[in-house]
């Protein structure tokens, strides 16, 4: 092993000890009342974050909000870290891949497989194996830099409708049926075993409502018995435990919505944890991080669904004309997208009309085939209902869930391909009524009808005006203009006003590399290490070919300005902050660059300038001259 790795390792196995040594204190230290409820509030705020990771934040920095690694603050955030902060350590997987020489099994009977000779066979496998390493995060306190937008969540406060979407959300949320009942005796609620059923005291304020919805809901979660009514001996839990868990969860997900959390008290946990051990104590904070996660997650989503659907119904409430399908466009982005960026109507109206334009499809290659023949009239009617970019949406949508199937054609196939097709809620897109060979046969007229329709428009086009043209295919992106000063009373129009910027092909094609990668960085930006969206192997091509850099709100070409980045943000928040929208890239016109001679060419030229100046004029003979 090579000496300096050999160091980095036992240097990193030290540093992996000194945090198990903290975390453990820490464990000890933690049931105090006032650093169990830090603990949780922390927790709040991460509760994506492992255990360990999270008492470590807890232990190190227990004010953080938002944590990121150094260079990540600088290339997801445009932030920096301050000279002179001091990370946050925390654990970071660190598998590593070994080599192992093992017997050879069959993979039918998962035996061992022998040679002639009766000896087992060896064969050479690749495991990898689990493992940690210490890294530092810094929290946003610890950075300066590019503004991002506010991540904490609103409080539940307001108008009566928030509290009452809050709590069918959490009714969703529970396992079990709640109802309001008068309990005797001054409780506030109580989750009942047996009956499997949660009860909550009538007429309290709508905050007390939600505060013991909640710490009932997590008893219904962490303490429920099985299905046959009985609990295995070996996981039954003491009241006080099964208390400390509900209460602690109830806490956790209470600071997560702002919910008013002055009247917990944590005093009795030092008393129930003494005695007990280290190993039991992390089971039950373990349960209670997993739980309260869970449940945070699970509200979040249900909440904004049921906002959502509130929205909707709103909307059909109002008497509005619908468009026309054909007027009506694709609408590419999934239902959460359209929600933050405030174009739910615009989401829906494109799901509608794609499921019309499906059924129509389905409806003309009913009608139109016969004697064993399609007629292309199926195709043009469709084409005229709906226009080619959603029928060819539609089609598409539907060989690309169908690819395996050998009745379509391989060049319809690879057409599909290229087109981009939004993945929720395309089973609903799908032509399924339809034999897949008609469908076929349907595509294949579809798109020659729509090759013939582009043939007819550009020998229109060629006797219309170029300009006029350009800007209805969405060529010019920008216009410039320029204000003339009339010295005469007459003046003719120059040619330079109302300048139209047409892109050129390498133009178009950098616009669409660009807007990939900034995708895929907006994506980081909003969800971090769970972001899905990739930009493309061929968009990274284009940028390296065209030696392009996307620097903040600029996309340079070879250091020159090409587009500005105009950013949009959602007008709603999501999980405490406005997550940044798709942008929009503007054509910036290059500066004409007047070139200074050189200091030998200015020179030269007032050398010649004053050469000529003194140089006397040239007298012509007088025999010469004509009388």
């Amino acid at each position: 092993m090579i000496g300096g790795y050999e160091l980095a390792e036992n240097k990193n196995a030290q540093q992996v000890r000194e945090i198990t040594d903290k975390l453990e204190q820490g464990i000890k230290d933690l049931f105090e009342s006032e650093k169990y409820k830090e603990y949780l509030r922390t927790m709040s705020k991460f509760y994506n974050y492992s255990f360990n990771n999270t008492l470590l934040i807890a232990l190190q920095k227990p004010d953080a909000t938002l944590i990121a690694g150094y260079t990540s603050w600088q290339r997801n955030f445009d932030r920096h870290v301050l000279k002179g902060e001091k990370g946050i350590k925390i654990l970071a997987p660190a598998p590593y891949k070994v080599i192992e020489e093992r017997e050879k099994l069959d993979p039918s009977t998962h035996k061992p497989i022998a040679d002639q000779d009766g000896n087992a066979l060896k064969e050479t496998v690749e495991i990898t194996r689990p493992a940690f390493k210490v890294v530092s995060v810094f929290d946003v306190s610890q950075t300066d830099g590019k503004e991002i937008p506010d991540i904490t969540v609103n409080e539940l406060t307001g108008s009566v409708e928030n509290y009452n979407a809050f709590f069918e959300v959490l009714k969703k949320e529970s396992p079990v049926p709640i109802a309001f009942e008068d309990i005797p005796g001054g409780a506030k609620g109580y989750y009942h075993l047996e009956d499997r059923r949660i009860a909550i005291q009538e007429n309290m304020s709508e905050i007390q409502t939600i505060k013991t919805a909640i710490h009932e809901v997590a008893h219904a979660k962490l303490h429920a018995l099985d299905p046959d009514g009985k609990r295995d001996p070996e996981k039954m839990k003491d009241s006080r435990t099964r208390e400390v868990e509900a209460e602690s969860v109830a806490y956790t997900v209470c600071q997560r919505y702002g919910i008013e959390t002055s009247d917990y008290s944590f005093g009795y946990v030092a008393g129930w944890s003494s005695g007990k051990e280290a190993k039991e104590l992390k089971g039950s904070l373990e349960t209670i991080r997993a739980t309260a996660a869970e449940m945070i997650e699970s509200i979040d989503e249900k909440l904004k669904t049921l906002l959502t659907e509130k929205q909707t119904e709103k909307a059909q409430e109002t008497v509005v004309t619908e468009k026309p399908p054909l007027e009506v466009p694709i609408y590419r982005e999934v239902a959460n997208y359209a929600y933050e960026a405030g174009e739910l109507d615009a989401y829906r109206a494109s799901y509608k009309a794609n499921v019309a334009c499906k059924n129509a499809i389905e409806k003309a290659i009913a009608d139109h085939y016969g004697d064993n023949r399609l007629s292309d009239e199926g195709a043009k009617s469709v084409l005229a209902e709906f226009g080619a970019e959603r029928v060819q949406y539609i089609l598409a949508n539907t060989v690309q869930h169908k690819d395996w199937d050998g009745r379509i054609s391989n060049d319809n196939k690879e057409w599909a391909k290229t087109v981009p097709i939004c993945a929720e809620n395309s089973e609903h897109f799908i032509v399924e009524k339809a034999h897949t060979g008609l469908m076929d046969l349907f595509l294949t007229q579809t798109r020659k009808e729509i090759e013939a329709a582009k043939r007819d428009k550009s020998a229109e086009n060629s006797e219309r005006d170029p300009e006029v043209v350009a800007w209805e295919e969405d060529r010019i992106t920008s216009i410039e203009k320029t204000v003339v000063e009339v010295k005469s009373p007459i003046a003719s129009t120059p040619e330079n006003i109302d300048q139209k910027h047409r892109l050129t092909p390498d133009e178009r094609k950098i616009k669409d590399a660009a807007m990939d990668r900034l995708k895929e960085m907006i994506a980081v930006r909003n969800d971090g290490i769970l972001a899905n969206y990739k930009a493309s192997p061929q968009s990274q091509k284009t940028l390296m070919a065209y030696h392009i850099k996307i620097e903040k709100d600029t996309v340079l070409r070879n250091g020159e300005p090409l587009f500005h980045v105009q950013r949009r943000f959602a007008s709603k928040k999501t999980q405490g902050c406005y997550r940044e929208l798709n942008p929009t890239l503007e054509y910036v016109k290059p500066e004409k660059k007047i070139e200074k001679a050189s200091i030998r060419d200015q020179l030269k030229a007032a050398t010649k300038e004053k050469s000529a100046q003194q140089k006397p004029e040239k007298q012509k003979p007088k025999g010469l001259e004509m009388e």
